[in-house]
């Protein structure tokens, strides 16, 4: 599957735009000092681990969302890729923001000499930023999907109708033995009288 720009949602279009300027930021100062005409500064390569760790970290979340744009399976156990983006890109705005906070500042009166934090790490900042925020709407916005999915696709099944136990079945009686009847013999006709003699 090819990478289409026009296919991406907006939200992981945020990511994308954000990863590649967190990426341009590494190269800007991160940190300078100026005293008077003069000024040195580091850019996010030079600024410590947590600078460029960062910066990677931003960079590589917005790498994810096109892999996952190109049908690349990022899919890993029971983390979904929506997850992995979301964790990835707040890993990466953390180290910003403990690099930035780790830099010593200091400024004269007169402010004719300062150090501190320069330009470079405002951008990383507003980039992670933008991407966590994103990344947690776009990984709440899937968990809605991958929970309301299964209740709709499966279905109902219906509930076994209840029958009545069947009645059971009576046992087999023993077979009652009955003495054969004798039938009684019927009574012989009568031998008929003999006529009386007529009389002279």
């Amino acid at each position: 599957m090819e990478f289409d720009w026009k296919r991406i949602d907006t939200l992981d279009r945020v990511i994308i735009v954000g990863a590649a300027v967190a990426f341009i930021a590494l190269f800007m100062p991160w940190y300078g000092a100026s005293i008077g005409p003069f000024s040195a500064s580091v850019s996010g390569w030079s600024a410590g681990f947590s600078a460029w760790a960062g910066g990677l970290l931003l960079t590589t979340a917005g790498v994810l969302v096109v892999l996952r744009h190109s049908g690349a399976n990022l899919a890993g156990g029971k983390v979904g890729p929506s997850i992995l983006i979301a964790t990835v890109a707040a890993l990466g705005l953390l180290l910003v923001i403990v690099r930035w906070l780790t830099f010593p500042t200091y400024r004269s009166a007169d402010f004719s000499a300062s150090v501190g934090a320069s330009y470079g790490i405002f951008f990383a900042l507003i980039a992670g930023l933008a991407e966590v925020t994103v990344a947690v709407m776009a990984m709440r916005a899937s968990a809605e999907q991958m929970e309301s999915a299964p209740a709709e696709q499966q279905p109902t099944e219906a509930e076994p109708a209840q029958t009545e136990p069947e009645a059971a079945a009576p046992e087999p009686s023993e077979p009652v033995q009955t003495e054969p009847v004798q039938a009684e013999p019927e009574p012989a006709d009568p031998a008929p009288e003999a006529p009386a003699a007529p009389e002279d």
